[in-house]
């Protein structure tokens, strides 16, 4: 609500709806409490979002662990890369994409093997794309990592996995039909429409 109010503060001096322009802000004002209702649904609706994940049964318990501002899970079988991926979905989140410093030590301190993460040149070799749709700001390859298959020779390895084992930068890519430990990550942060 103070939000609200903050922007319709802003808006009321706007140029365009200032005092030479009356009708415009009598519009505004009746539009007001529809803007109202908006954000308090709004509200709500994140509100009961928050209140499922930390309820009984939720995220905070069957092997999700909470860290910064996101949930993740670290699995305890293997899968391919699809296949991991696949069971993020079904959880509503992905493989992790690791977007910090702070991010990729916490993921790494979790791990006792290879595991896989969300991070492809699938669609087009060299370019790699986080399955979560987030921009590759940060990159921990290890040394001579990533290399082209179309320079190596070797089978094509699409998909990135973290090496815990290896001191400083640790991603390293394989096939995508190996199997590995896998991690996920669901962002608390509710995406705004």
């Amino acid at each position: 609500m103070k939000k609200l109010r903050s922007t319709m503060a802003i808006g009321l001096r706007s140029p365009q709806l200032n005092y030479e322009n009356p009708l415009r802000v009598a519009e505004e004002v009746v539009q007001l409490p529809t803007h109202i209702e908006r954000a308090e649904k709004d509200f709500k609706d994140r509100k009961i979002k928050y209140l499922t994940l930390f309820k009984k049964g939720a995220r905070s318990s069957g092997g999700w662990q909470l860290f910064g501002r996101s949930f993740y899970y670290i699995s305890k079988g293997q899968k391919t890369w699809y296949d991991a991926e696949n069971f993020c979905l079904s959880r509503d989140s992905h493989l992790a994409s690791i977007l910090s410093d702070e991010e990729q030590n916490y993921i790494n301190s979790q791990l006792k093997q290879s595991t896989w993460i969300g991070l492809s040149d699938e669609e087009v070799e060299g370019n790699w794309e986080w399955t979560d749709g987030s921009s590759l700001t940060t990159q921990y390859w290890s040394d001579g990592h990533p290399r082209p298959t179309w320079e190596s020779g070797e089978e094509e390895k699409d998909c990135a996995f973290i090496e815990p084992f290896t001191g400083g930068p640790n991603w390293s890519e394989a096939n995508c039909h190996e199997v590995k430990q896998w991690v996920c990550k669901e962002t608390l942060e509710v995406k705004r429409p």
